[in-house]
């Protein structure tokens, strides 16, 4: 057997590849493709790729990880209106993406860049976003050709990344005349003229510029560089919005920024003496001026500074971070002026702060108070007045640990409240009183233990509420009854509700609900009762390591369009939950395979499912796993994550007909089986995140599928890995030298012989291939029996000179490991050789051997003088080399006389995946009838005729 397949590859692959040597390398680039291509309504399903922005809308969209520029991009189609480009790119010729018409959105990693040529996006008329990433730490040197940006005509944002200007370079942005905003990231210029002077003043609808982490100290107005250009002042002047963020202004030289009259927005990271230099500038008014010192070091001032600056540039928007200010009272707001409306401050120190401040801001409209420590916000406490403007409060990120009752009694406007991140432990009575038009309020992230019907009553336009990664112990009856408006509501951790009554905290689900999250922890019953659903499909997000329902037949359920469950066990009275949720469209599930299996075979009743996603869920055998995904008509995308699926057949797949997208992740040992994409008429991505395959080469139908298919695109497959002898090796590389390796070598050879050789061989090779197979071994027999045999002492059933016929010796030969050797002596011998009829003659290596006799005579004499051999099959006997070289002579027998039968008996069951390792014998089982071994003892009589007639026919055919 052993002989026979290595010299059928050895064959097949021969004049193969020395026909087309260079075939194999094509079929390896086709397979490894370098660009992928994604679909709007797939995008969220696909890998995610660094330094890629996938705008919504703009779509297709195409990731390609570049070797060579030109031809990698040729596998991008002209549709696609967004390419990320990464990899090895040292640089870009002209008109390198010009046969991308289409095309609205290029971003390039170019880590590697050395030069940008002239005219290197010419042809791209449509191009709106263009990103470059020059370097992902500090800046380098890159040759940017004066003209790299010709033909850009349309570009509305531009964003750079890690280049360093040069002076030379002046002229780069010159064609960008649609340009309307320009981000320059870690360009490293020591002041920001600096940058200035690159600018065109053809750019006249330039409107956001943004100069992030430059290293800029100065800001000065001394011209450009050898004087040959000033400052591009009709295209600064049209820029509403300045961002300096990341760098350590010192020094602002006075009408430095008199070009800016028109900023609606300006960010400064200011480090300098004085704040006067700001307004000394010559800035014109602005909407909204941030202030920042950094994390390291803050920016040390005072209000009286703040407000003469405020009092300058009439901003109604301020926000102070990473800033120290000695003290914040309502005499120090007095002279900011009545404009100001919006105060933001975050990340900041206040040595002395008076609650009263705001009551000389009556008109304020937003104020934020972030990561400051507060322990406590007093803000209607203290002054016996109303803030009738403030809408808008935010707290988020302090050590609060106490909400009192009325305490935002004050702030009857107020639309948004923001508590998230402190150590709120108890909400008082009337905590929220009088805050009709509250819309959002976030308590997330604190240490609330209850919750009561009083806690939210008057909250009655309330929209969005947080109560998440809380840790609460207990839930009263009408707690959401008032909420009527309610569209989003989360709240967890129930650590010590092991009980969830939503009709008694709901009485009736809010008619405009569409998002609810529940986290239960280590898990609750979910009872729903009578509760009347919303008006509209919600989505629901269950997590809890046991999570029970009762009353699974609610038409809340039925309501339910897009469910998410992170748990382990998910029941409705010890059934597997999800088929009552009937019209889920996304269903995504994370469970935890180590426990004990549940039936998720019901999951093909949920026929409205369009996007699933199955993580670490245990399916117990093939049978629940082979029929999960039946019924699935509408499924567009399927992700499955170590689900412990030994097989994906086509019969799993085969009512997937609307699947586009699949996507696997697998620890353990995953077989794909031949034709299982032939069932998904509209496959578009198949994704392989990890897939662990056999090193076989009967995997070698997925090498030929993921070549010769167009419509699929098969994503990672050069990334996986094979298992080889207890060691996992690359997949790809592993195939090409194990099935490829002789064919390549013999390549090599016949390469070097005459073309006329190559020709005669590949005709002859075309016509007589399996005729010389049948020839060598009838050959080698006769050899055998002709020179090396003592042939004239066998008794084989032939007949002599005179036309008598003599009986051959044995029945049948059987091949068995020693381990087995008790059962054939014990069970097998006396059934067929003393019970039944006809009593068959059997050859038994240990007890019919001729002694002193070479082995390998013995196992070739007896086969030889049997009507056929029987093989009985375990995992010792795969393992044993004896075992192995009797059955390599039973087949060349067959070959040499086709009436010799080979049998094989099965003891042990072994799968598909243990058998793939020992080809010889999988091809054998897949290519004749074999029997196995009964473990009912009232089948082993039907086991035992049906051995002894098929070993019987054999002698009376002979």
């Amino acid at each position: 057997m052993c002989a026979f397949v290595t010299n059928s590859n050895f064959l097949h692959f021969f004049w193969t590849f020395a026909l087309g040597l260079s075939i194999c390398n094509v079929v390896l680039t086709r397979i490894t493709k370098r660009c992928i291509t994604i679909e709007e309504h797939l995008l969220k399903q696909m890998p995610w790729t660094p330094h890629c922005l996938h705008f919504p809308g703009r779509g297709p969209y195409a990731n390609c990880n570049i070797t060579d520029l030109s031809t990698d991009l040729s596998q991008v189609g002209l549709e696609v209106r967004t390419l990320c480009v990464f990899g090895d790119i040292t640089s870009i010729p002209a008109k390198a993406f010009s046969h991308l018409p289409s095309l609205e959105v290029l971003h390039i990693d170019g880590i590697r860049l050395e030069r940008v040529q002239s005219g290197a996006f010419e042809g791209l008329p449509n191009l709106k976003y263009l990103s470059i990433l020059f370097s992902d730490d500090l800046y380098r040197l890159v040759k940017m050709d004066n003209r790299s940006f010709a033909g850009l005509n349309n570009l509305e944002e531009l964003s750079l990344t890690g280049l360093k200007l040069l002076n030379g370079s002046s002229g780069i942005f010159d064609p960008l005349v649609s340009l309307i905003r320009l981000d320059i990231v870690r360009t490293c210029a020591q002041d920001l003229g600096e940058i200035f002077c690159h600018i065109s003043n053809g750019m006249t609808q330039l409107r956001h510029l943004n100069v992030e982490d430059s290293k800029i100290s100065t800001i000065e107005n001394k011209g450009c560089a050898g004087g040959s250009k000033t400052w591009p002042l009709t295209a600064l002047s049209g820029v509403q919005k300045l961002y300096l963020i990341g760098n350590n202004i010192k020094s602002i030289q006075a009408n430095s920024l008199i070009v800016f009259q028109n900023l609606s927005s300006l960010f400064l990271e200011f480090e300098g003496k004085s704040l006067g230099s700001v307004w000394e500038s010559g800035v014109g008014k602005v909407n909204d001026l941030t202030l920042t010192g950094n994390v390291l070091k803050k920016y040390s001032t005072n209000f009286k500074d703040l407000c003469h600056l405020v009092s300058s540039l009439y901003p109604q928007s301020l926000s102070l971070v990473h800033t120290s200010i000695d003290r914040l009272t309502a005499e120090d707001l007095k002279d900011c002026g009545t404009k100001l409306t919006k105060l933001l401050i975050q990340n900041s120190k206040i040595d002395h702060l008076d609650f009263r401040f705001w009551k000389s801001k009556l008109e304020m409209q937003a104020l934020q108070m972030a990561h400051m420590k507060l322990t406590d916000a007093p803000f209607c406490f203290v002054v016996n007045s109303t803030m009738w403007s403030l809408t808008l409060l935010d707290l988020t990120g302090n050590l609060i640990t106490n909400i009192d009752g009325d305490q935002f009694g004050c702030m009857p406007f107020l639309e948004q409240l923001y508590l998230s991140q402190n150590s709120i432990k108890t909400l008082q009575l009337h905590a929220f009183r009088g805050l009709l038009r509250l819309k959002i309020l976030q308590l997330d992230s604190n240490k609330i233990s209850q919750l009561s019907a009083n806690d939210f009553k008057s909250l009655l336009a309330l929209e969005v509420l947080l109560i998440n990664d809380n840790i609460i112990e207990a839930i009263g009856t009408g707690t959401f009854w008032e909420q009527r408006e309610l569209r989003e509501l989360s709240f967890g951790r129930l650590e010590y509700v092991y009980e969830l009554h939503l009709e008694y905290i709901f009485f009736e689900f809010p008619p405009k609900l569409q998002r609810l999250s529940i986290d239960a922890h280590y898990g609750t019953n979910i009872y729903i009762g009578n509760a009347s659903p919303p008006n509209g499909t919600f989505a629901l997000e269950l997590n809890g390591e046991k999570l029970g329902f009762v009353g699974c037949e609610s038409d809340v359920l039925m309501a339910v369009r897009e469910l998410k469950v992170n748990c382990t066990t998910f029941l409705c009275e010890n059934v597997f939950m999800a088929p009552y949720f009937l019209n889920l469209e996304s269903f995504e599930i994370s469970g935890g395979a180590e426990r004990a299996p549940l039936n998720y075979a019901t999951i093909n009743n949920l026929h409205r499912l369009k996007h699933l996603k199955l993580v670490r869920l245990n399916f117990p055998n093939y049978t629940e796993s082979r029929s999960a995904f039946w019924n699935l008509t509408q499924l567009q995308t399927l992700v499955v994550v170590n689900c412990h699926l030994t097989f994906l057949t086509k019969s799993m797949f085969r009512d997937l007909t609307s699947l586009q997208l699949l996507r696997l992740y697998s620890d353990s040992p995953l077989i794909l089986t031949d034709g299982v994409f032939g069932v998904l008429p509209v496959l578009k991505a198949f994704i392989l995140d990890r897939v662990d395959f056999q090193c076989s080469c009967e995997n070698g139908w997925l090498l030929d599928w993921a070549d010769s298919t167009e419509k699929v695109q098969v994503i990672y497959l050069q990334k996986q890995q094979c298992v080889w002898h207890y060691q996992k090796l690359n997949f790809l590389a592993t195939m090409e030298k194990l099935c490829q390796t002789d064919a390549q070598y013999i390549c090599y050879v016949a390469t070097a012989s005459s073309i006329s050789l190559l020709l005669s061989a590949a005709v002859g090779y075309r016509f007589a291939r399996w005729p010389s197979v049948v020839l060598f071994f009838r050959l080698k027999g006769w050899i055998e029996r002709r020179f090396g045999r003592r042939w004239n002492r066998r008794r084989r059933r032939t007949q002599d000179d005179y036309g008598e016929i003599e009986e051959m010796q044995y029945d049948a030969f059987v091949s068995f490991c020693s381990q087995d050797e008790a059962w054939v002596l014990g069970e097998m011998a006396p059934r067929l050789e003393e019970q039944g009829n006809p009593r068959l003659r059997l050859c038994l290596h240990n007890r019919d051997f001729e002694v002193g006799k070479d082995i390998m005579d013995n196992i070739t004499d007896s086969i030889h003088n049997s009507q056929c051999t029987v093989c009985l099959i375990s995992r010792r006997y795969l393992r044993s080399d004896w075992c192995g070289l009797e059955m390599r002579v039973a087949t060349h027998r067959q070959l040499e006389e086709q009436k010799h039968r080979l049998i094989l008996i099965f003891l042990q069951h072994i799968s598909p995946f243990e058998l793939s390792a020992f080809h010889r014998l999988a091809k054998l089982v897949r290519s004749r009838t074999y029997l196995d071994w009964p473990e009912d003892e009232g089948d082993r009589e039907h086991f035992w005729d049906r051995l002894r007639r098929n070993i019987a026919e054999d002698s009376e055919a002979s």
